[in-house]
């Protein structure tokens, strides 16, 4: 957090100074409207047990983590010259593939495991967040606006995940086993930062309102845990987005 406040408030002071006489247009509102692309993946991996047999089974898990498409929303308005206040809400959701694969013990021979392996498909992850954003407004050339954000932010996440599996012989010799694997979804809060540029470009006027088009730069962060099999995983919400959409001033 104290990285992203050193950087939200040295672009505000750099753009005071290279634009201390610069005006904004006469707009008090804002509203927001993009699309964005987050790049990026990581992955995470669990191991655990399970019983079978009277003997114990080995089960590992581990997956890759991408993000999708980004929907951004933002709202808000000057409070004090060109300093800005605002909430803004992204939503990204992605699907992912899990291979869980391990060790079955034998129905009649102790000490003799089969082994399995399995890939799950579509296991969904989803990201929201909620951003209360300060904000400094600045033009740059005659019609080109630069809005520096940056504040806390509400990270929301949904991760399906393997967390079981039940083990059923194939034939009578015993020989290969078929594992069907169970999911669970894991849902947590947690707090994270922003800091972020939109520039703009007025595209059309219809009474009080001007329509602009838009592109920004944003890097939304948090950090979280979630449980798989038997252990809690570190997963990074948010990254890098790059987004472009209309903006509303009126």
């Amino acid at each position: 957090m104290r990285f992203l406040a050193a950087m939200a408030v040295a672009g505000c002071v750099a753009l005071g100074a290279q634009s201390a006489s610069a005006q904004t247009d006469d707009s008090r509102f804002y509203i927001n409207l993009s699309g964005a692309f987050e790049p990026g993946s990581q992955t995470y991996s669990d191991d655990g047990t399970f019983r079978l047999y009277d003997e114990t089974g080995r089960l590992s898990v581990s997956s890759e983590v991408s993000s999708g498409a980004v929907l951004d929303v933002a709202v808000g308005g000057r409070v004090s010259g060109n300093f800005t206040f605002g909430l803004g809400f992204h939503r990204t959701s992605g699907s992912d593939v899990a291979t869980v694969s391990g060790n079955a013990p034998h129905p009649i021979f102790f000490g003799r495991p089969r082994t399995f392996s399995k890939d799950l498909e579509a296991l969904t992850r989803t990201e929201q967040a909620l951003h209360i954003s300060v904000g400094y407004l600045v033009s740059v050339g005659e019609k080109l606006d630069l809005h520096v954000t940056a504040g806390p932010s509400q990270f929301r996440f949904n991760q399906q995940v393997p967390v079981s599996v039940t083990i059923t012989e194939t034939s009578g010799t015993f020989a290969a086993v078929q594992a069907t694997v169970a999911t669970a979804s894991r849902k947590r809060n947690v707090w994270g930062g922003h800091v972020g540029a939109d520039l703009s470009y007025p595209v059309f006027e219809s009474g009080a309102a001007v329509f602009r088009l838009g592109a920004y730069l944003r890097y939304a962060a948090a950090s979280s845990e979630f449980r798989v099999v038997s252990n809690s995983v570190t997963t990074k919400l948010g990254g890098v987005q790059l987004g472009a959409g209309v903006r509303v001033r009126f």
